[in-house]
């Protein structure tokens, strides 16, 4: 009876389909949910891999599964829930290791027994063929579709971040940002090399890519750690009865004739439990010296000569140039929580990502726009820290 119930719920559950808005609502409820439907959505959304004698008369999956994962994604809320999804992504449909060992064998056996050129090719081409993980066939429709290209990039982008914040690690996740950060990369070189003027006559898909192309150059990211960061340098002020280093005399007396206390004993307080947020006046006042504050902890604040914000510094390794900091971009709770409701643009210019990434990993230097290196003056010129 016990086996007939586990198959009656197995063919229950493979029977049962879940439309787009369905799939997206229970991705984001209670917390038993996420784990079964992320399971569902990807198992429906990423193709099998085709055996290799039938390849390339495969038919391609269902552009409504590829669509409907593109929905579900990013019906989930950023940071930890897609964090989830993709690890999973990366953990459950990649390489399948036993066709890799099998065909591993192969062709050691077909080069021991001194076989003919073309077996032994043949045998390494199989083998070649099962070391691409499933999840890149996902990644091929995905592209093909209206809008896939910047949605591919949006993902990478929470994979970018979900490794710097080690949401999702290990060498699975790794993997699969090389893998797809080179797909966008050939992408990228291979559809521009015909060179073509850019008319309102020019078709719908050159003009789609070339605006995919300008999002993928700019990411708006997170800056985790600038909050408590700040609240640890406010301690220290509190400590000396009187002393002032974050901001300047104006700035000071100002920020207390709206609390009541001195800035920097106030300013721990209503920073520790998001209530400065309340007062527009307070929020007014805080905009200068919060937006010197934050580009002197992505700029300055260092470990070990690199950046001491695991965000940053994993933008910066990449080649990205620190491009631009906005003020009250993400006043969700966890964006005022994290970094006052502060987010930053890293920049990625192709020509340029190579030279920059070994001029931070072998000079420490950190490439950054004038709107950045004008705030880190003024910080330079009105704090003394």
């Amino acid at each position: 009876p016990f086996q007939a119930t586990l198959k009656m719920a197995a063919r229950r559950r493979q029977g049962r389909t879940l439309t787009p808005r369905a799939a997206a609502a229970s991705l984001c409820s209670g917390p038993a949910a996420p784990s079964l439907a992320m399971e569902e959505l990807l198992s429906r959304s990423v193709p099998p891999l085709p055996p290799y004698e039938t390849r390339e008369k495969a038919p391609p999956p269902a552009e409504l599964r590829s669509a409907e994962f593109m929905r579900s994604y990013r019906a989930l809320e950023a940071g930890p829930r897609r964090a989830e999804l993709l690890a999973r992504l990366a953990r459950d449909f990649g390489v399948d290791h036993g066709q890799v060992a099998e065909f591993s064998a192969k062709v050691l056996q077909a080069r021991e027994q001194q076989r003919e050129p073309g077996a032994l090719l043949q045998a390494e081409d199989r083998l070649r063929y099962y070391l691409s993980p499933r999840y890149r066939g996902l990644f091929q429709h995905l592209g093909r579709l209206e809008g896939g290209l910047r949605f591919l990039m949006e993902l990478r982008g929470d994979l970018v971040e979900a490794l710097a914040a080690r949401h999702a690690e290990g060498p699975h996740v790794r993997e699969m940002n090389g893998m797809l950060k080179s797909m966008l990369s050939e992408w990228f070189s291979t559809g521009f090399l015909n060179l073509e003027r850019v008319t309102w006559q020019s078709p719908c898909e050159v003009l789609q890519k070339i605006s995919e192309l300008t999002a993928y150059k700019l990411l708006l990211s997170p800056i985790p750690g600038f909050t408590k960061w700040l609240i640890g340098l406010l301690t220290s002020q509190t400590k000396e009865q009187g002393r002032n280093e974050l901001f300047t005399d104006a700035e000071c007396q100002e920020i207390s004739e709206i609390t009541g206390d001195p800035a920097a004993e106030k300013l721990k307080r209503l920073l520790t439990n998001n209530e400065w947020m309340r007062s527009e006046r307070l929020v007014k006042a805080l905009h200068s010296p919060f937006m010197r504050l934050c580009a002197w902890y992505l700029y300055g604040e260092k470990h070990r000569g690199y950046a001491l914000n695991p965000v940053a510094n994993f933008h910066l390794q990449n080649g990205a140039v620190l491009w631009r900091i906005n003020w009250m971009a993400d006043t969700s709770p966890r964006g005022i929580t994290a970094s006052c409701g502060m987010m930053v643009n890293y920049r990625y210019f192709l020509e340029d990502t190579a030279s920059n990434s070994a001029g931070y990993l072998g000079t420490k230097h950190i490439k950054a726009s004038e709107q950045v290196l004008s705030l880190v003056s003024q910080f330079q010129q009105n704090s003394k820290l």
